[in-house]
């Protein structure tokens, strides 16, 4: 880790230093990797869309793109296999897409156990690493659940044919899942409810145009108090997560913040005003508890029985 903190800190320099255009040097631990001197960087976008300063180095044996995004991470993208890396704590330290890593290989279905509506709501849930007890409180609530792969594009989702999309938990950082980014963005424009809670949630900002940041401490617990801001009333809540949504998405006035964290202020859900698009960063399917926030998949079928008076 200190080698890969004084290799942090030297490319940094190197990069903030240097005249626009002109080559960095590299450390002198890495000269051996470095690519030929003529070879010309190649630009690579930025992930938020923020402006980006490309220079060419190497380190894990392959040439990198650095693009910093300003008062964030500085990235880097592999520019041989896509991999994301960021300099976090002064170290190097991979963007993983580990949603992927934890989400089902196959598409797989749960069948309602109760509740009221016939038929029942056909729900198509994203598994970014899902929890059970989601699946028993959307079957519990009338849902006919099927569950796909985090990679699903939207198209093979409305093949299916659902009343309502929901977005899972999940862990690590948003930002890699762009294929889920695109895929909500593109249910969202067709008016499909989407409910998003941990991930979803994050993954649910972005696909609004917004962005994400890593938390200096990531909140962990099954007693954050959350007050929602529609009823003034707060819930304790279930929380596991290190990246938060900026609240800068709502400056725009089609979003409203809905829920927010009495303890440093953060964003816990919004909605949008003119979607059927609901979201929390928190767990409101907690078991054993706290079961304060169980209203919210009330809310999701609420959406869903709108849209089908609709149709």
């Amino acid at each position: 880790m200190r080698r890969l903190a004084l290799l942090a800190a030297t490319v940094v320099t190197a990069a903030a230093c240097a005249p626009e255009g002109a080559p960095v040097p590299a450390p002198p631990v890495l000269r051996s990797a470095i690519p030929s001197p003529g070879a010309t960087p190649t630009p690579t976008p930025d992930p938020a869309g923020a402006r980006v300063r490309l220079v060419r180095v190497a380190t894990l044996h392959e040439p990198l793109a650095l693009a910093t995004r300003p008062g964030d991470d500085t990235l880097y993208v592999a520019q041989k296999t896509g991999q994301v890396m960021a300099i976090r704590d002064g170290g190097v330290d991979p963007v993983l897409d580990l949603a992927r890593e934890v989400t089902c290989a196959e598409p797989y279905h749960m069948g309602r156990s109760g509740g009221p509506t016939t038929p029942p709501f056909r729900v198509v849930a994203y598994d970014f690493g899902i929890k059970h007890n989601i699946l028993r409180m959307l079957a519990a609530a009338g849902c006919d659940v099927t569950v796909v792969p985090a990679t699903t594009s939207a198209r093979e989702t409305l093949v299916l044919g659902p009343d309502g999309v929901f977005l899972s938990n999940g862990p690590g950082d948003p930002e890699p899942v762009t294929y889920a980014v695109e895929a909500t963005r593109e249910l969202m424009e067709r008016r499909v409810p989407v409910f998003g809670i941990c991930l979803g949630h994050q993954i649910l900002g972005l696909a609004c145009g917004g962005r994400t940041f890593k938390l200096k401490f990531g909140h962990r617990g099954a007693n954050h108090p959350v007050k929602n801001l529609q009823t003034g009333q707060v819930e304790v809540t279930s929380q596991n997560h290190g990246f938060s949504v900026d609240p800068d998405l709502f400056r725009r006035p089609q979003f409203e913040l809905t829920h927010v964290n009495l303890n440093d202020g953060t964003v816990e859900g919004f909605r949008h005003r003119e979607l059927p698009v609901i979201s929390v960063q928190y767990h409101p399917e907690a078991s054993p508890g706290p079961h304060d926030s169980h209203y919210l998949f009330g809310e999701f079928i609420r959406m869903m029985g709108a849209r089908r008076e609709r149709l």
